[in-house]
């Protein structure tokens, strides 16, 4: 008889987000024998269309391209007055009192709530304009350099703005000087194609909702988790991978798309859940950060699909279908190997209560042989083949590693023969987030 360990080595990488790119890491495997251990505006005259950039869509398998949003700067030929454009701002709803009722409906928002006052109106301004999907609409601001700050913030609070890819703003000058700027989305469908789209991605989260079994934010949570991580693979081939659809419609996407659905169905069931821009892997990244009981935790369901860093089918098969070790986590676990970007505030995350390790029983304070075989014994009466626990620290998780894996212990609660009577058991760590999951 032979017996083997199977190790998977821990992911690191990170999806696309747009106006980001992102690269994709496969983990190497091998087996160990039982005695082994934007633009800026253009001055001057009536032109058009002075400048716009975007990064060609080039790249190889396993590497994103970097997908940049089209922030196009237009100068004004004056051929529409400052009354026209007066007169169809308040058309779509953007009076000196629809300003003031569009402000108290986006209070409470996450980034909304860290602008300033002329930030906040341009805010609602721009929301407004692309909810209604408006072409050049007056702003009440000249000042151009506000736009890209505000726009991240908007589409960050709405993850339901999915046909969108980027603005473009028109400058009206005189002498050089602006004397006002108009804005418009640019938009990926017109109003019948986003109207059907949002009816199918009502219909599919219905569906999720519905399925759901939960009795508690932290249920809740899980189970959505679960959910998209089941029905996604990491994928840059749909054409909406930036987006809401590429979940609730393709079910292929990227980090982007990840962490918008995940949002747009917390938020859905009134769980508050914010958009984290930063980086990870050696390149761009987008995950979350959720409230639980009044406690705020880090969330990756990029990181947590195991399509994400592994597409051969060989290194899938027996896998687990779920990682969860970035389910709850705290800021000083994500930063191990995540940058937040610090161009916003973002909550700090320091509870353990609804981590999924702690909140299912599979933490460990160390080498804790009675309580890991507690853990092994009621997976195997679950029918589960699969079993991934949690340690407290580094020292603690050096000490189960060094106890279940070095000195091979885990064939003591786990394994089983295969037909060519070989007695494996395949694992993976992650000394980051202080996991180790087991497969029969």
């Amino acid at each position: 008889m032979m017996v083997f360990l199977l190790c998977v080595p821990c992911l690191s990488g990170c999806g696309s987000i747009t106006d980001f790119s992102d690269n994709q890491r496969e983990p190497d495997r091998e087996e160990l024998p039982e005695d082994t251990a934007e633009s800026e505006a253009a001055k001057g005259g009536d032109a058009e269309a002075l400048s716009e950039e975007a990064v060609p869509a080039k790249g190889s398998a396993g590497q994103e391209y970097l997908d940049i949003e089209e922030n196009k700067v237009e100068e004004g030929s004056g051929s529409i007055s400052k009354e026209e454009l007066e007169k169809k701002r308040e058309e779509i709803g953007l009076s000196q009192a629809g300003i003031i009722g569009l402000q108290e409906s986006q209070s409470g928002n996450y980034y909304f709530e860290q602008l300033g006052s002329e930030e906040k109106i341009l805010y609602v301004e721009c929301y407004q304009i692309l909810v209604m999907l408006a072409g050049d609409t007056l702003l009440s601001t000249t000042d151009a350099a506000l736009l890209p700050r505000v726009y991240q913030c908007v589409i960050n609070d709405h993850p339901e703005l999915f046909y969108l890819n980027g603005y473009t703003y028109t400058q009206y000058t005189r002498l050089e000087e602006v004397q006002y700027i108009t804005f418009s989305g640019r938009y990926i469908y017109d109003e019948r194609e986003v109207a059907r789209r949002q009816d199918a991605i009502d219909a599919a989260v219905e569906e999720k909702i519905g399925n759901l079994t939960s009795s508690s934010d932290y249920e809740t949570v899980r189970q959505i988790y679960e959910d998209l991580i089941l029905s996604t693979d990491y994928s840059m081939e749909s054409p909406d991978n930036q987006n809401i659809c590429s979940v609730f419609l393709d079910k292929k996407s990227v980090c982007n798309g990840y962490a918008k659905a995940l949002q747009y169905m917390l938020n859905y069931m009134g769980i508050p859940c914010i958009i984290v821009n930063g980086s990870a892997g050696g390149g761009a990244h987008a995950w979350n950060i959720v409230q639980i009981d009044g406690a705020y935790y880090h969330i990756d369901a990029t990181w947590g699909d195991p399509s994400y860093y592994s597409s051969a089918q060989e290194e899938k098969d027996g896998a687990p279908d779920i990682d969860y070790g970035y389910l709850c986590v705290t800021t000083a676990e994500i930063s191990k190997n995540h940058a937040i970007d610090t161009s916003f505030a973002v909550p700090e995350c320091f509870a353990l209560n609804a981590n999924y390790f702690v909140r299912e029983g599979l933490y460990v304070q160390g080498y804790e042989e009675e309580k890991i075989r507690e853990i092994f014994e009621a997976a195997k009466e679950r029918g589960e083949r699969v079993v991934a626990l949690k340690a407290s620290g580094s020292q603690a998780y050096q000490e189960v590693y060094e106890n279940l894996i070095n000195k091979q212990k885990i064939f003591d609660y786990f394994g089983t023969y295969q037909d060519d009577g070989e007695y494996k058991i395949a694992y993976s760590g992650n000394e980051d987030m202080y996991t180790l999951s087991f497969w029969e």
